[in-house]
C-alpha cells in the first residue's frame, strides 16, 4: 500500500482580502477634531447619520485645517496600500470624506461600499481591554456581542453554511487607528455603551488607470 501521506503537492492560498492597518499619534489633531465634530451644527442635527455620506468633509477645510492634515494622512496611506496590493502605474483618483459621530448605543448594520478602497480613521473611541485586531477567534465567538468592534466578515459568501469555512475579524480601534481594506468586504460596527459619541472618518476611492489601451474608446453618454 502506498504512503498516502507523502503525495506531493502545492499549496496555493488565493483571493486573498489584503487589509493595513495603520497606528497614529495624532492628539492634537483628533482634539481638534472632536471639537469641530462636537460644535458644527451639521453633526448636531437628528439626522446626520443618515446624511453622513451626503456631502464631503473637505467642503469644510477651511474651517478646520485638521481636515487637511488627516486629509494628507489618507492620501498617503492609500499610496501605501496601493503598492501593498499590487496596484501601479498612473491613476485618476476620486473621493470622498464623510463623517460618523456615533452616540451611545449607535448601530451600524453589515454593508460594503460603492467604491474600490475604503478606509475609516478613528478620532475618538471607548478604551477597550481587547487588542487592536483579533483574528483567530472560535466560530462561537462571531455571534457575541462585542461592544465598539468593527467586525470584517467572511467576503467569500455561503463559507459558513456546513462549517469549517467560516472566518471574520474584528478590530477594536483606538484613536488613532486608521484601516484600509478592499470596498467589497462586508463590515459592520457593534453598538458601543460609552456616554461620549464615537468618532471616526471613513473614506471611499475610486481609482481609474490613465494609461488606457488605444484600442478601449472613451466617450461621455448621457442618459
Amino acid at each position: 500500500m502506498n504512503d498516502q501521506r507523502n503525495i506531493p503537492f502545492t499549496r496555493h492560498d488565493l483571493f486573498s482580502t489584503p487589509v493595513l492597518l495603520f497606528e497614529f499619534e495624532r492628539p492634537e489633531m483628533n482634539h481638534r477634531l472632536r471639537y469641530f465634530f462636537s460644535t458644527h451644527e451639521r453633526f448636531l442635527c437628528d439626522d446626520q447619520a443618515e446624511k453622513s455620506d451626503q456631502g464631503n468633509l473637505m467642503e469644510h477645510a477651511s474651517e478646520e485645517p485638521a481636515l487637511g492634515e488627516l486629509d494628507s494622512l489618507f492620501t498617503d496611506c492609500l499610496e501605501t496600500y496601493c503598492r501593498e496590493i499590487g496596484w501601479r502605474g498612473d491613476f485618476d483618483l476620486e473621493y470622498q470624506l464623510f463623517p460618523n459621530v456615533a452616540p451611545k448605543g449607535h448601530y451600524v448594520p453589515s454593508h460594503n461600499h460603492v467604491s474600490h478602497i475604503s478606509a475609516v480613521y478613528y478620532v475618538h473611541t471607548q478604551p477597550v481591554d481587547r487588542p487592536l485586531l483579533v483574528s483567530d477567534e472560535d466560530v462561537t465567538q462571531y455571534w457575541r456581542p462585542d461592544r465598539g468592534a468593527l467586525i470584517l466578515h467572511d467576503p467569500r459568501f455561503n463559507a459558513s453554511l456546513c462549517g469549517g469555512w467560516h472566518y471574520h475579524a474584528k478590530v477594536f480601534p483606538r484613536p488613532g487607528t486608521m484601516i484600509f481594506f478592499p470596498s467589497f468586504l462586508w463590515h459592520e460596527v457593534t453598538p458601543h455603551d460609552s456616554e461620549e459619541a464615537r468618532l471616526s472618518v471613513a473614506a471611499n476611492f475610486f481609482l481609474t488607470y490613465r494609461n488606457v489601451p488605444p484600442y478601449l474608446r472613451q466617450r461621455q453618454l448621457t442618459v
